[in-house]
């Protein structure tokens, strides 16, 4: 019984996860001025856009991880 839900949680969060984290992630970027206009004219440029890039990745992917998971609660309270 343990195993199902497991696998069943396993599934329904890898499928929601991706769902809801990349549209997220990709607004974000998007509205970022330090990371849309960036010229990349030195390697610091190169730098500081990978390092918000990871740290953007990051924590949208907790909060993501965060809904996904609550939602999930959500779902087995009401059973």
């Amino acid at each position: 019984m343990f195993q199902n839900k497991y696998s069943n949680y396993k599934k329904y969060f890898w499928k929601r996860f991706i769902i809801l984290f990349i549209p997220i992630f990709t607004i974000d970027v998007i509205s970022e001025p330090y990371i849309s206009n960036n010229p990349f004219f030195e390697l610091e440029d190169y730098g500081a856009f990978i390092f918000f890039s990871l740290c953007y990745a990051l924590v949208l992917g907790g909060i993501s991880a965060f809904i996904v998971s609550f939602t999930w609660r959500l779902k087995l309270s009401k059973q």
